[in-house]
């Protein structure tokens, strides 16, 4: 685990390339890795690969940047790799001489081996860098899911990549707003970020650059899914132990460290039952190991709090228990420091309490947790994708196995369309499909998991001003999302997927990388130096469970409930309470403000001023002055979320030193 800053230099007229400055670079990323630095630099300087390390496996040997043994290629790799050893015995035997134990070194191997084709051998979380001297090409890679970040530009003719995007500041690169972004909420709906020309590499992509300046970003894996008309032919209870056995083996690789490890440990299921599989495996070689889980307690809000909950849990597993307790002073007041290092708008204080988590479990002596991300957007485990589960019969399902009749179906999601609880929404976003034929739902068959995303996450319209809307069109994040997905998914969504997939494919691409696994995982765990590993990513473990029918993972029962992850909860029952087995899914929030608190009042005087919504420039500040004053009096929480995606500009303004739109200059860009 680490962090990494690189530059690659196209053609110079006069074969000359700056020494840009990596050493700055490396000390604004020295969070992730406080253990030790290395860089290296070509001998013609077009090239430079910086890395600081966290150090958990291989502690003394692991030093990057890594070099095969003529020197002709050089790595820096973010993240962790599994099943490392057994690749490293099968280079071995075909020759390949290892200089250090560490799961790092296979990458550099595999690529001398498979060429562009050794991604495909890679098991794990992970970003990296390859340099290959002799055929003079750069080469960036990310994992399928995008659990690690990687950002890249182009500055003065060099190609940028890093962890994080203020490692770019100390190589002379000047921020800017990005607002065609910034309108759509590029940050979370697709691969932009809120800053011109700033890209993040698309999970399940590798970026290659040559010297002559071309640049291509090609995608290595994706997920798939059953054709919607093909019944399944395995048994239920084939299935059931595929995900158990899968799951297994996806906890066992990520306890391999050598640093002790902990378990983010929350009321739900997954992060329960990685508790409780890890502690089994434990005790395989210990009877008496204990696993250490830490939790997060909402003091003054039991609507928010699980922290009982887990700790029944953790009793269960007979695990130890350690618990952060945290108000929502806490939070406010580290929410600015949070902004700095997710560099991307936060729309709840989700992030901040994973933020102070992480702190917690640093502060503790450990660096290495297991956490549950993932599971839901593969088992169905949100209410969102009820509608579009039940917008089609599953035709898949063994026997009819979970499912409805077609005219039950039909009533519930007539219901479903229509409920009060989300009408708070607005704009449509559950509304039955037919009055709501627009162009980001006939995209892809019509769902609705899109529209709702897009609409809670996204500011409200009116706070832009008529220059910028003129400029780029009326607000449409869900139009964002449709059109970040690859063509030939849209294909499939169209033709072959259940529409429960086709929620989910698109949930997986942009939800999931964008906040899940950037706000609330990789940026708030390596804020503090914390590496979390995610047993539910496990890419063998999520192609098994995408090829099983939309039935096994939401199942109508017999009462006409919805039962979100089924087929998880009957493969982990052995590991789990009774508790946990029965309990519906509950998602991790944090408190909101009502608007009454003292401390959110000073935050919003002192960040949502005149001045500083002037200072950005496209914001229609009079109306969102207004706003403020209206979520003051009501408590809003859609506009306390309006209120925090705002305050994170004004802070990312000040942090990166932002010139106020309309008045900066034309940078270089890349063509999204």
């Amino acid at each position: 685990m680490c962090g990494f800053c690189s530059y690659f230099h196209f053609d110079s007229s006069d074969n000359e390339f700056l020494n840009l400055d990596l050493d700055t670079a490396l000390q604004y990323i020295h969070h992730r890795g406080p253990d030790s630095q290395g860089k290296y630099v070509s001998p013609n300087s077009r090239c430079a690969l910086g890395h600081v390390r966290l150090s958990i496996i291989d502690l003394a040997g692991g030093q990057q940047p890594l070099s095969n043994a003529s020197g002709s290629i050089q790595s820096v790799v973010n993240g962790e790799l599994y099943d490392f050893e057994r690749i490293r015995e099968e280079l071995q035997a075909k020759g390949h001489v290892f200089s250090t134990k560490s799961d790092s070194e296979i990458a550099l191997h595999l690529y001398e081996e498979y060429d562009l084709s050794f991604l495909q051998h890679l098991r794990g979380e992970f970003a990296l860098n390859i340099y290959d001297a002799k055929k003079d090409r750069f080469i960036a890679a990310r994992d399928r899911f995008g659990i690690k970040p990687l950002y890249y530009t182009i500055y003065n003719n060099t190609l940028l990549v890093g962890s994080e995007i203020k490692s770019f500041i100390p190589m002379g690169w000047k921020a800017e707003w990005d607002i065609d972004s910034i309108v759509n909420n590029g940050p979370v709906t697709d691969m932009r970020t809120c800053f011109k020309g700033v890209y993040k590499l698309p999970p399940g992509h590798y970026l290659i650059a040559t010297s002559s300046g071309s640049i291509e970003v090609r995608p290595y894996w994706d997920a798939d899914y059953p054709d919607k008309n093909i019944k399944e032919t395995r048994t239920v209870e084939e299935m059931v132990k595929g995900v158990h056995d899968r799951l297994l083996e996806a906890v066992r690789h990520r306890l391999r460290a050598d640093v002790p490890l902990g378990v983010y440990l929350s009321g739900g299921i997954d992060s329960s039952c990685i508790a409780g599989i890890a502690s089994k495996i434990l005790r395989e070689t210990n009877p008496n190991a204990k696993l250490r889980t830490f939790s997060i307690s909402f003091t003054g809000s039991d609507r928010h709090d699980e922290s009982d909950i887990a700790e029944r849990t953790a009793k269960f597993c007979d695990a130890e228990f350690e618990k952060l307790s945290l108000t929502e002073d806490d939070l406010l007041a580290r929410f600015e420091e949070s902004v700095w290092y997710v560099e991307q708008p936060q729309f709840n204080l989700n992030g901040v309490a994973k933020f102070l988590l992480s702190e917690f479990v640093r502060d503790q002596g450990y660096k290495v947790v297991l956490t549950g991300e993932g599971s839901d957007e593969h088992f169905g485990g949100y209410a969102f994708f009820h509608g579009d589960y039940l917008r089609e019969p599953d035709n898949a399902s063994p026997d009819g196995f979970g499912t409805c009749s077609n005219e039950e179906r039909a009533a519930k999601f007539k219901l479903f369309g229509n409920q009060d609880e989300f009408d708070k929404y607005g704009k449509d976003a559950f509304k039955d499909y037919k009055d709501n034929l627009n162009t980001n739902r006939r995209m892809v068959n019509n769902i609705s998991t899109h529209t709702m995303l897009g609409t809670v996450v996204s500011i409200n319209d009116e706070c832009y001003k008529d220059t910028v809307l003129s400029q780029c069109g009326a607000p449409n994040p869900a139009l964002a999302m449709a059109e970040s997905i690859d063509g030939i998914a849209r294909y499939k969504a169209q033709t072959k997927w259940h529409p429960l997939h086709t929620a989910m494919y698109i949930e997986n691409h942009t939800f999931l990388p964008n906040c899940l696994c950037n706000l609330l995982g990789d940026r708030s765990e390596m804020a503090h130096s914390i590496e979390a590993r995610t047993p539910f990513l496990d890419h063998y473990l999520c192609e098994y469970v995408n090829n099983l029918p939309p039935s096994l993972k939401i199942k109508c029962e017999a009462d006409g409930t919805l039962n979100e992850k089924w087929v998880l909860k009957e493969a982990v029952k052995p590991y789990i309470t009774k508790e946990i087995y029965n309990r519906t899914k509950h998602p991790f929030l944090a408190p909101s403000s009502e608007g009454r608190n003292p401390v959110v009042v000073n935050l919003l005087d002192k960040l949502i001023t005149k001045e500083n919504l002037d200072k950005l420039g496209w914001v229609n500040s009079e109306k969102f002055l207004e706003s403020k004053g209206l979520y003051l009096e009501s408590g809003d929480l859609f506009l306390f979320r309006d209120m925090l995606i705002m305050m994170s500009y004004i802070i990312l303004a000040e942090r990166f030193n932002i010139a106020t739109w309309g008045n900066s200059s034309i940078v270089e860009t890349v063509a999204r």
